[in-house]
């Protein structure tokens, strides 16, 4: 509010100026004017010489503006992060065309995501940015993106490199994502002003910065106004400078720590931030944008002149002694020049279908916090899969390939059907270029499956809503070829289906305040759930139940339980309030692991469920090998 009034004020005077300017002084008949007293005498010309329906008509007018453009802000990044990503006219990371820094930036990227139970997020870069920096953007945690500057891809170490992203996944994880595109959005109206005043500045003064004299050129009347407009606006900054920081700063330090719980590496952050310093890139981010995304950074994106408590991040030092107190930077230089930023991971074989889990509320914990043992067992998986399927993975139509070989049953008979529908709408080639895909995918372990759905999002996201449609409804149809829909086939459809579907991405608006108003969409995926327990049915279904706390009648039968159903029930509990989701995850949880073990159709399913609520668990088989998981 304070904000608000000090732009309006701003406003105001500068109207008051241009009034004189063109118009003449307003003062009224009988109003004497002492030259001896200037300040006092034109303060008595604002507050008594003036009309006051003056200031309300500009302050109105003002506020309708800031209001407007906060509005249509909100809106614009209503789309997702893809439409912070375009605004601030970042490259997409095409995978069929990266270069080893960009393939090694996918990688960790992928790891994370596969850790932390998320969508693998498209990736970003910003080209013509120096200096080491990054940022998350979007409001779903399946549905961010990845923004990193090209210092960042460049000059950092592997180690570094996953110190920084593990850093953003916090930012994902912990909503602080979701809260800072909302904020951009809230205080665009109070800084438009003077970022439209400081962006017209650099338009007009772009001819004379690195150009030979005799051809420098400045366009005075864009650099006037811009002056005049960065001017007024400079009170909007000051006020969204002071909310961002307040707001901004204890974020940082708990992103930092949850680098070093995810990675167990605090040299890797440490490092990072101190390279910001030994490699002379600093931190800076010059993009027009910069000023209004500055909360949203890894490090400190605008240069600050204002003192440090305007400052949107910590002093870089202080981040380095909280998460690393025996950080020894010289020692770290100099080795850094010899790290060996490769990493190899051993596919160690191993049997055995299920594994003993602990309660719900411990699975429920590490929900925002995958650990190193994650991010390792990601690499296991990523490692496990053939390089072929990588390669076609690239481009839409290859991971379109590669999705509908994951559904392909064993079943000869079944896989021939699901063929001829491929065939059938989309072209004998297509059916053939899908048989191929799943000759590459051999042998693969069940456990690879969604992450390999999860890695073709990226790219199949890049298609039009009319061709991610056409997907989906191609997928239905193939795995209802053999007039049967399996759990797994269930599951696999309803994940990606999730992933893919009209409005993926953008803020959903909670309807329901209470499990008890999705009693029946509640009611049918818990019954799948129990179903999917190779023990007692009923059994399992009254764990879940006690975790939801409504009263509900038995496990429905598994035939009432079609796929079309529980895409309507996950899609009705999405509606939920935020805090009332983990309980249902925790309710699928406590079915599962009623026997006291979780197979992997438990799992999968489990986690399918998680991810459509937009509650990301990571891999609760991490402590076995691709290898040895089976169904």
């Amino acid at each position: 509010m304070v904000a608000v009034a000090c732009v309006l004020a701003a406003i105001a005077g500068l109207m008051y100026a241009v009034f004189i300017m063109f118009w003449g002084n307003p003062v009224p008949e009988g109003f004497v004017l002492d030259y001896g007293h200037v300040f006092r005498t034109y303060l008595r010309v604002v507050t008594q010489g003036i009309p006051h329906s003056f200031y309300y008509w500009i302050a109105g007018v003002s506020l309708a503006a800031m209001l407007a453009a906060s509005a249509k802000k909100l809106w614009e990044l209503s789309a997702g992060g893809e439409v912070v990503a375009d605004l601030m006219g970042a490259e997409y990371v095409d995978r069929a065309r990266a270069n080893p820094a960009e393939a090694r930036l996918i990688n960790v990227v992928e790891e994370m995501a596969i850790a932390s139970g998320t969508s693998v997020p498209p990736v970003y870069v910003l080209r013509a940015e120096r200096a080491v920096n990054a940022l998350a953007a979007g409001y779903a945690p399946n549905e961010a993106v990845v923004i990193v500057t090209q210092g960042t891809l460049v000059n950092l170490t592997r180690d570094e490199l996953q110190g920084v992203i593990a850093h953003e996944y916090s930012h994902i994880l912990n909503g602080d994502m979701r809260l800072n595109v909302r904020l951009l959005g809230l205080l665009y109206g109070i800084v438009f002003l003077g970022e439209t005043g400081r962006t017209m500045v650099r338009t007009a003064t772009a001819g004379a910065i690195n150009v030979q004299r005799e051809k420098q050129t400045l366009i005075i009347p864009a650099l006037v106004v811009g002056l005049v407009l960065a001017a007024v606006g400079h009170a909007g900054l000051v006020a969204a400078r002071l909310i961002k920081a307040a707001i901004s700063r204890e974020r940082e330090f708990l992103a930092d720590a949850a680098s070093v719980q995810f990675t167990r590496n605090p040299a890797g952050i440490a490092g990072a931030l101190d390279s910001t310093m030994s490699l002379r890139l600093g931190t800076a981010v010059w993009n027009p944008h910069s000023e209004s995304m500055s909360h949203m950074f890894f490090a400190q994106a605008v240069v600050e002149i204002m003192g440090g408590g305007f400052a949107t991040h910590p002093p870089i030092d202080e981040r380095i002694r909280r998460v690393h107190p025996r950080f020894r930077r010289d020692e770290y230089r100099a080795r850094r020049k010899g790290v060996n930023e490769q990493r190899e991971y051993a596919v160690i074989d191993g049997t055995g279908s299920v594994v003993k889990v602990a309660q719900a509320s411990a699975a429920i914990r590490v929900a925002a916090a995958p650990t190193r043992e994650h991010i390792d067992h990601a690499a296991r998986l990523l490692a496990a899969i053939p390089a072929a399927t990588r390669e076609r993975m690239k481009t839409p139509a290859g991971a379109a390939q590669v999705l509908f070989a994951l559904a392909l049953e064993e079943d000869a008979t079944a896989r021939l059907a699901a063929l001829q529908v491929i065939a059938g709408r989309r072209g004998k080639d297509e059916a053939s270029a899908v048989d191929h895909a799943r000759n590459e995918l051999g042998k693969l372990s069940r456990a690879v499956v969604l992450p390999l759905v999860s890695m073709a999002m990226p790219v199949l996201k890049s298609l039009k809503q009319k061709e991610r449609d056409a997907l989906v409804q191609d997928l239905y149809a193939m795995i209802e070829a053999d007039k049967r829909v399996t759990l797994r086939e269930m599951v696999f459809a309803t994940f990606a289906r999730q992933h893919l579907r009209e409005g993926a991405g953008r803020p959903v608006a909670s309807k329901f305040a209470n499990v008890s108003d999705v009693a029946l969409s509640a009611h049918a995926v818990l019954s799948l759930v129990s179903h999917a327990s190779r023990g007692d049915t009923a059994a399992a279904f009254a764990a879940g139940k006690r975790m939801l706390g409504i009263e509900l009648a038995g496990p429905l039968p598994i035939s009432d339980l079609s796929a079309g159903r529980i895409d309507q029930s996950l899609d009705e509990l999405r509606l939920l309030a935020p805090l009332e989701k983990p309980r249902i995850v925790r309710a699928c949880l406590d079915s599962a692991q009623a026997d006291g073990r979780i197979n992997i159709a438990e799992a999968e399913l489990v986690r399918a469920v998680a991810a459509a609520l937009d509650c990301p668990l990571p891999p609760m088989l991490d402590a076995l090998d691709p290898a040895s998981l089976s169904s």
